[in-house]
């Protein structure tokens, strides 16, 4: 499934709780989604989340309360894209940082099966 495919399917549930505040997560029920180049099939959680700022929601592919994806459409290209989320970070990391302080599998390629 391409990652636009995914945004399709969840996206009902980003605007059905109108009382969502800013970095909230709420799960979706019975939702979860595996990496099709992950060949230990790590489960992760199917979220939404209020954006900091502004009124952007996200769903997010968490792989346990802190860390995870968020499923993003990039403003430059149009295109969705994974970005590795981590709840306790208030500005981005470098890359190799961000390699340090993930423990989350990281897939290859932006495919979700």
């Amino acid at each position: 499934m391409r990652l636009c495919e995914v945004e399709d399917l969840l996206s009902g549930y980003k605007f059905e709780h109108d009382d969502l505040t800013p970095k909230q997560m709420l799960s979706i029920p019975d939702c979860f989604a595996y990496f099709s180049d992950d060949v230990d099939n790590n489960r992760f959680v199917c979220k939404v989340y209020k954006t900091s700022f502004g009124t952007d929601r996200w769903i997010m592919l968490m792989w346990d309360d802190c860390e995870g994806y968020a499923l993003y459409e990039n403003p430059e290209s149009g295109e969705y894209e994974l970005a590795w989320y981590y709840c306790g970070l208030e500005e981005p990391l470098s890359d190799a940082e961000e390699e340090k302080l993930r423990s989350c599998y990281c897939p290859c390629t932006n495919s979700i099966k």
